[in-house]
């Protein structure tokens, strides 16, 4: 019955208290919110909190959703904000300071996991560690961008809608923070 209504639909019954809804929305997306959220923080256990945080926000705010802006770029804006202020109390809390250095990306994890050598898999464990510090290093904006670029594939305009800027801004905190990511892994190499 539902698998037929567009998310739109979906959003407008889950307002009306329709809990079928908005567990068929919630299956629609979760995977995407979920890989978004882990490449952001790096940290899967985290990850999985924040995404139902993200779908309660989601839940709670259905009604105000209106269809001039996409359901997909309304929902990744829902998540970047709360990306960008769970980063920002993290970086107060100190209880986190020692986790963010051994963190990786489950990517990359996987892809390590698969390494033919065990010199293999080292070098490549260290090269995600060098990636994710330089990543964190970043201001989160610029963080947010370029994740949302490389790692969601989304066009620029699509993620000035997300951050709501304008697509200038989206390109120039992607030149900034490729530049930073480049200054500090070749900074990283020469070591």
């Amino acid at each position: 019955m539902y698998d037929q209504r567009t998310d739109f639909e979906l959003l407008k019954a889950a307002a009306g208290k329709d809990p079928d809804a908005f567990r068929l929305f919630m299956a629609r997306y979760q995977d995407r919110v979920y890989g978004l959220v882990c490449r952001f923080t790096g940290d899967r256990e985290s990850a999985r909190d924040l995404v139902q945080d993200i779908f309660l926000k989601v839940y709670r705010a259905a009604g105000s959703y209106t269809p001039d802006a996409g359901v997909f770029t309304w929902l990744y804006r829902i998540t970047a904000n709360h990306c960008i202020n769970f980063m920002q109390s993290r970086k107060r809390d100190p209880l986190y300071a020692a986790e963010e250095d051994a963190a990786l990306t489950p990517g990359v994890l996987s892809a390590v996991s698969r390494a033919a050598t065990q010199e293999t898999a080292l070098e490549q464990q260290e090269r995600a560690r060098m990636v994710r510090r330089a990543l964190d290093s970043l201001p989160l904006r610029q963080k947010m961008a370029i994740t949302l670029l490389r790692f969601e594939g989304l066009s620029y305009k699509e993620i000035s809608r997300v951050l709501e800027c304008s697509v200038s801004a989206v390109e120039s905190l992607v030149f900034r923070g490729m530049d930073a990511l480049k200054k500090t892994l070749g900074a990283e190499l020469e070591k």
